[in-house]
């Protein structure tokens, strides 16, 4: 099954990780702190290995490009 999983946020030493999956359906599941890289951070996208997490930084850098061209788009709606 190939799921999209992104660090959402921290709650503490949690990390609440927001996973869909190819039918697009959502849900969230925890983490503690010390399963995921010590440079994670929101926003970026995780793989799975066993008990840990690991920071995909191609699809991250990806992903931060493309929700940066769509708020430019979007800041830019309306004017000539």
């Amino acid at each position: 099954m190939n799921e999209l999983c992104i660090l959402d946020r921290w709650e503490g030493d949690t990390a609440v990780i927001e996973v869909t999956d190819e039918e697009d359906r959502t849900h969230w599941q925890k983490a503690d702190r010390s399963e995921l890289p010590p440079d994670a951070r929101e926003g970026d996208v995780l793989t799975r290995s066993g008990q840990s997490w690991q920071v995909d930084q191609a699809a991250t850098a990806a992903r931060r490009e493309k929700m940066a061209r769509r708020l430019a788009r979007l800041k830019n709606r309306g004017n000539p």
